[in-house]
């Protein structure tokens, strides 16, 4: 009995040994090894940019066009997203390849109540109402590849770079609840959806003999692109064992920004067919943006475990 309990004491004993030599050989990332991590911008959440244009600020728009279906608006893109996941791999003793993907958006559905033309046809009293509905899908979103330069021990120097791609924008879809047609040639609908009459930007309306028409779909940001330069200065500390805290100033030196044409989906009563049409009012041929400099600064915050 005392022997297989020295045995047991003694094998142990020589685990422990090894663990701790284990733990204490770990001298940080090695060729080969991976981590993943989430990084977190709040300057970007929070940035007031003097010279750049904001995310989602509006282009070409003099305050004139108060119909939701004239507003043009252009997604400016140049900042980190708020946060994102990103992985690293050690492909030599002192370069990182990294990889990083920030997302968000929204599918928003409201919804109105208006007045229920058919029951007010039959009884000006009445008290009936339908529903429009607004559909909303707005997304944004990058994806960043880029290499960093690591030296130090426990503490260590970070220096990168990154291409990154970005896009944002959205549409919005309309669903009504009174039949526009030739006895409801201006059915009732909720605010900032009825168009103009003979509105003269519509063009497209006039010329089918159409006085009122509707937005069925707006598409007038359409999908945004980007795509730019990212550089970042920072430092790696590994406050445990394969778990680190890393904190880097960053900036776009250089972005670009490209949007599609946009346009208004629209229906309304031709006086020239005499039946309800369907046509569309462009909004803008498109638009790009260059920006520059280095005042596009952020402070990215991250956590990282390697294995």
């Amino acid at each position: 009995m005392k022997k297989i309990m020295m045995t047991i004491l003694a094998v142990l004993t020589a685990s422990t040994v090894l663990m701790a030599q284990e733990k204490k050989e770990w001298e940080g990332p090695k060729v080969g090894d991976v981590s993943i991590g989430i990084t977190f911008n709040p300057v970007s959440l929070a940035s007031q940019l003097k010279i750049h244009p904001k995310a989602g600020s509006l282009a070409g728009d003099d305050g004139a066009a108060q119909n939701i279906a004239l507003k043009k608006q252009m997604f400016i893109m140049s900042q980190d997203p708020v946060a994102a996941f990103r992985l690293k791999y050690r492909m030599a003793e002192k370069w990182n390849l990294r990889a990083s993907l920030g997302f968000s958006g929204s599918h928003i559905n409201y919804t109105e109540y208006v007045r229920d033309d058919a029951a007010f046809a039959l009884n000006p009293a009445t008290e009936n109402k339908v529903a429009d509905v607004v559909k909303s899908d707005l997304i944004s979103g990058n994806v960043a590849l880029g290499a960093e330069f690591v030296t130090g021990k426990k503490l260590k120097f970070v220096m990168g770079f990154n291409i990154l791609y970005a896009l944002a924008g959205g549409k919005l879809n309309f669903n009504y609840g009174n039949v526009l047609n030739a006895e409801n040639q201006v059915p009732s609908t909720f605010a900032y959806t009825a168009w103009t009459t003979l509105n003269p930007d519509d063009k497209a309306g006039a010329a089918q003999g159409i006085a009122y028409a509707r937005p069925t779909e707006t598409y007038n940001s359409g999908i945004c692109h980007g795509i730019g330069l990212q550089m970042d200065m920072g430092i790696e500390w590994f406050f445990q064992d394969r778990i680190s805290l890393g904190a880097a100033v960053t900036f776009t030196p250089v972005m670009f920004s490209f949007q599609p044409q946009t346009y208004t989906k629209l229906e309304g009563y031709s006086a020239i067919t005499g039946k309800v049409e369907n046509y569309n009012n462009l909004v803008s041929p498109g638009s790009w943006a260059c920006l520059y400099g280095t005042e596009n600064l952020g402070f990215q915050v991250s956590l990282n475990y390697y294995f």
